[in-house]
């Protein structure tokens, strides 16, 4: 089980190594590395390096790091700490490390399906996204303790999952809302004894281990909004500052559509937007199924996690989507039911990353 996500590491470091010495003129590997650094990896590694900045901001900038999340960085800095590296370096393989690990938890997720685990480690560590699981972004880290929530649910371990989820809620804003994922399991597990439904309430109150698992889990979140409003003096900083990201409040609706709508005047490959809309019908779809399944609590994770993002604008959508693990978990399950979508996708996602890494080193906008 842990030479699988080993040896999709190593081939997709040897795929996108490849992809980077058809666009990059200097083939040394501290420009590949330097070439995984797009977006938003430079605002993660000025917090690992340098924190967050007080208000207001040297120079008068409107756009401060508040909107970043202090996990994923104090993790990079703990790390840099120790390693004697540069802090992308060390970012970078700090990532790698968390994806791998979060292949290990999804073993037990995916209930011991060799096949599915087959393929999830291939999508996480050598597939068409790869990239976000390998470079300098906190999708690593959010997979990895998504992946811990849910297999501490799976075992009615409540407090390990509130456990997690206030780590999660100091990864990233949604983070915050897998609290329903937990409340939602505790009263399957509460009817699943043949209890009452009206008794619930009062056995969360009774019963010390669940209310504390409840209340702990947005303790991530609370540290992070302490420490902007002793710092900055806005509680809230993460979300004012959205607004110099060009993030509005609007109507998904109309986002959705909007994208759909801006059509390619040339060629015939979707534009940057209309690739947001697809991959948020496709995350919602895919909630939609786990609700059919029975995975309450995962499909409404998922859907809070696509849908409050997209009340701002498509921006990022696509890796919002495949940051998702409960996503992830199923797509592999269905494609691995046949052995046909199994060997088909075997091959198909780490041909893929050669061809989304180009598009990722060459500044993509769908890949934001």
């Amino acid at each position: 089980m842990a030479a699988v996500p080993l040896c999709f590491a190593i081939s997709g470091i040897l795929i996108r190594f490849a992809a980077f010495t058809v666009i990059w003129p200097d083939h040394s590997l501290q420009a590949y590395l330097e070439s995984l650094c797009r977006w938003d990896c430079s605002w993660y590694i000025d917090i690992s390096k340098h924190g967050y900045e007080g208000f207001p901001i040297p120079g008068e900038s409107n756009v401060g790091r508040w909107g970043f999340f202090p996990l994923y960085p104090i993790v990079v800095a703990g790390v840099s700490g120790i390693l004697p590296f540069s802090t992308a370096n060390v970012a970078i393989a700090t990532s790698i490390a968390l994806s791998y690990a979060s292949c290990l938890m999804a073993w037990q997720l995916l209930d011991r399906n060799l096949r599915a685990y087959v393929l999830y480690s291939a999508f996480l560590l050598s597939g068409p996204f790869s990239f976000y699981y390998t470079s300098v972004l906190s999708e690593p880290l959010f997979v990895l303790l998504t992946s811990c929530v849910f297999l501490a649910l799976k075992r009615n371990n409540y407090l390990a999952a509130g456990i997690s989820s206030a780590l999660l809620s100091a990864a990233r804003p949604v983070g915050v809302f897998i609290v329903f994922a937990t409340v939602i399991r505790m009263f399957e597990e509460h009817r699943e004894r043949g209890r009452p439904v009206l008794s619930f309430p009062r056995r969360v109150l009774l019963r010390p281990d669940l209310l504390v698992a409840i209340l702990i889990s947005p303790a991530g979140l609370f540290a992070y909004m302490l420490y902007l409003y002793l710092t900055v003096g806005d509680a809230l900083a993460f979300i004012h500052v959205q607004r110099a990201f060009g993030r509005v409040t609007g109507n998904p609706l109309q986002f959705l559509w909007d994208g759909f709508s801006e059509t390619p005047t040339t060629g015939w490959l979707p534009t940057s937007p209309q690739w947001s809309a697809f991959a948020c019908v496709a995350g919602l779809t895919l909630s939609a199924i786990l609700a059919y399944r029975r995975q309450y609590g995962m499909a409404l994770f998922c859907a809070l996690g696509i849908v409050l993002p997209l009340l701002t604008n498509l921006a990022s959508m696509v890796r919002y989507v495949v940051g998702l693990a409960p996503l992830i978990l199923l797509s592999m399950v269905l494609l691995a039911k046949s052995r046909l979508t199994f060997y088909a996708a075997l091959v198909l996602l780490p041909a893929a990353c050669y061809f989304t890494t180009i598009a990722w080193m060459g500044g993509n906008l769908a890949l934001v």
